[in-house]
């Protein structure tokens, strides 16, 4: 067992990075970028495995959820900081206005689903689950699964006409 001054690695936790710690960051770059995935999915892994693993009947579903309210606090604060490095810089200059410069079109369209859009929209089209598997893996209904894609799939529709 490894130890840190907060917490020890013991080896089933070890065994549980190394069987999602890949499929999760691939997750998590689809819902923030490539730049902090890794962050985001370590971040989330620590914060479970602190609480202990003898609850979780499903560490993989557990996680995925993790990762997507992980990747949802981190997006908030990026735009936060982000409001106000533009605030500070461009004072006249509105945050939408700096965004048309900065982002294209799909791009932006992407950054405004909420992160539980991104979330279905990734698992139904990138890794080609089906409305129960990704309701089963984000603890939704499959209801639920259909309604965050339909909104997902007219918001990007309106934004990229």
């Amino acid at each position: 067992m490894a130890t840190t001054e907060e917490f020890t690695i013991s080896s089933s936790d070890e065994q549980i990075w190394l069987a999602f710690s890949e499929e999760l960051t691939r997750y998590a770059r689809v819902l923030i970028g490539s730049d902090d995935a890794h962050d985001v999915v370590a971040t989330a892994f620590l914060r479970v495995s602190r609480r202990g693993w003898s609850e979780v009947r499903e560490p993989r579903s557990y996680l995925y959820r993790a990762v997507a309210n992980e990747a949802h606090n981190h997006r908030r604060q990026r735009q936060r900081r982000w409001a106000r490095d533009v605030h500070a810089l461009l004072p006249t200059t509105s945050a939408s206005a700096a965004d048309e410069r900065d982002h294209d079109d799909v791009r932006r369209a992407v950054e405004g689903l909420s992160v539980r859009q991104r979330s279905v929209v990734y698992l139904a089209y990138w890794r080609d689950l089906g409305d129960r598997e990704i309701a089963d893996l984000l603890d939704l209904s499959t209801s639920s699964v259909r309604r965050h894609l339909d909104r997902a799939r007219d918001h990007l529709r309106k934004a990229l006409r």
